[in-house]
């Protein structure tokens, strides 16, 4: 379930100008994200993926592409259900928030005031008590992890009591980042021991059922449910393999079961300070504290967060489990939105294609690019190492006339050119432009992908 950051890219923002703005077209935006959608379903063997788009206070489109039973050839539908993953330690950040809100927490408090006389393992003796903020912005110090159990195996997950009793310290709060499962876990038990209330029922009660969702027990499928759910599968050789269906012991970090819909309608609240069909589940001065890193780094309550080259706050966060994967991002300055689940992982360039689109910004689809040739002589001069503002290196190497960038990612990625300065990195649908200085001399580059910039100066 962890959240899932592009090997070459990073959260950062930038100071490049605004893209051009026009008419949001939903039948384009149907057009292209349909293609883009049943082209990659088919190019990497991911059985099936449903989508909605937010726009301010409206689900603007709802699809669903591929199979939710490979073996029956089941056709997914918009109310087709799978694992959210990770992008719902969002929504037991959020209820958390609700219940500071009513004044029955503070994020700054020891979490352990709260767990009665079965307190967590912490350095509270020393002066470095893990709170509330710390456990939801991943700072907490505490055992990370998850552990599963096969469906099947007609074994139990640990309780979030079992699990909570298991946690030590392995550094101080507040020293390090680290994504916890486990933290968020606790999150959940947290929630159920101030409102007195299990998990699911507080979470359908206050947030999923004010925002319209209809999907009753996200965290204990009902039998009805379980007739809509799409199996997991794995993609292997380009073909859909189905896996082994498991459950999580911290099912508040993301082991939680709703169709893209009901998610796009959390993430709406979340665009629209807190609102979402004229019901507010959040106050504004909530929402955005909730959108806001509380140490360093760009890790904020339950969201990753950044500001783009527009100079606008995106909210994302990726999840993944055995056989499932979603995106969830937003434009909260825009107001619009995209929200995703699949069978296997889907590829990020179809939440960027639809943030584009739904902004009404000019978007190429690769169908529509013109790949053009460049002389040898000048790709030759673009290749060197470039560091990066993120503080990574750029390597750009030339293998048999392509030029290939390559940071983090264990292998280089080739770079088809658009034009003689700018370039396209396909799989993750990334630009890079070259610039020269006033001598003509090759002296950085420009790597984006929407909504990120990373600008690298060449070394000499």
């Amino acid at each position: 379930m962890l959240q899932l950051i592009p090997a070459l890219l990073l959260t950062l923002g930038s100071t490049a100008p605004p893209a051009q703005q026009a008419e949001f077209d939903l039948e384009r935006t149907e057009a292209v994200l349909t293609r883009l959608i049943e082209e990659s379903l088919e190019e990497k063997g991911v059985a099936s993926l449903s989508i909605a788009l937010v726009r301010g206070e409206e689900i603007v489109w709802t699809a669903a592409f591929g199979y939710s039973n490979v073996f029956t050839r089941t056709p997914a539908t918009p109310e087709t259900i799978y694992c959210t993953g990770s992008t719902f330690k969002a929504v037991t950040a959020t209820a958390l928030m609700q219940l500071q809100e009513e004044g029955k927490l503070a994020l700054d408090d020891p979490v352990n005031l709260y767990l009665g006389d079965s307190p967590i393992e912490d350095q509270s003796d020393q002066g470095r008590p893990v709170t509330f903020r710390h456990i939801l912005s991943h700072w907490s110090g505490l055992t990370p992890g998850a552990s599963t159990v096969p469906l099947w195996s007609r074994l139990a997950p640990q309780t979030l009591e079992e699990l909570a009793a298991g946690l030590s310290p392995v550094r101080a709060p507040g020293e390090k980042w680290e994504y916890n499962n486990f933290a968020y876990g606790l999150a959940g038990l947290l929630v159920e021991r101030i409102a007195e209330r299990d998990y699911e029922r507080y979470i359908v009660k206050e947030i999923l059922r004010p925002l319209g969702v209809k999907t009753a027990h996200p965290t204990k499928p009902s039998a009805r449910m379980v007739e809509r759910m799409a199996l997991p599968y794995i993609p292997a050789r380009g073909e859909p393999v189905a896996t082994l269906q498991v459950r999580y012991d911290v099912f508040p970090a993301g082991d939680i079961y709703l169709t893209a819909e009901d998610m796009a309608r959390f993430l709406g609240a979340h665009l629209n300070g807190g609102v979402f069909n004229g019901k507010r589940i959040l106050s504004e001065d909530s929402v955005k504290e909730m959108h806001t890193p509380p140490f360093s780094g760009t890790y904020a309550l339950g969201f990753g967060v950044h500001v783009d080259a527009r100079g606008h706050t995106i909210i994302q966060h990726a999840g993944g489990t055995p056989g499932y994967s979603s995106q969830m991002i937003g434009d909260v300055d825009a107001k619009v939105g995209v929200y995703f689940m699949s069978t296997s992982q889907a590829p990020a360039s179809i939440s960027d294609a639809a943030l584009k689109l739904l902004r009404g910004e000019e978007f190429v689809a690769p169908w529509e690019r013109e790949i053009v040739e460049v002389p040898l002589a000048v790709l030759e001069e673009y290749v060197g190492e470039y560091d990066g503002d993120d503080g990574n290196l750029i390597h750009i190497t030339l293998d048999d006339g392509v030029l290939h960038a390559q940071s983090r990612g264990p292998s280089p990625a080739p770079l088809l050119p658009l034009s003689p300065t700018e370039f396209l990195i396909e799989p993750v649908d990334a630009r890079v432009v070259f610039e020269r200085d006033d001598e003509g001399a090759v002296s950085g580059l420009v790597l984006s992908r929407d909504p990120t910039v990373i600008r690298g100066k060449r070394r000499r």
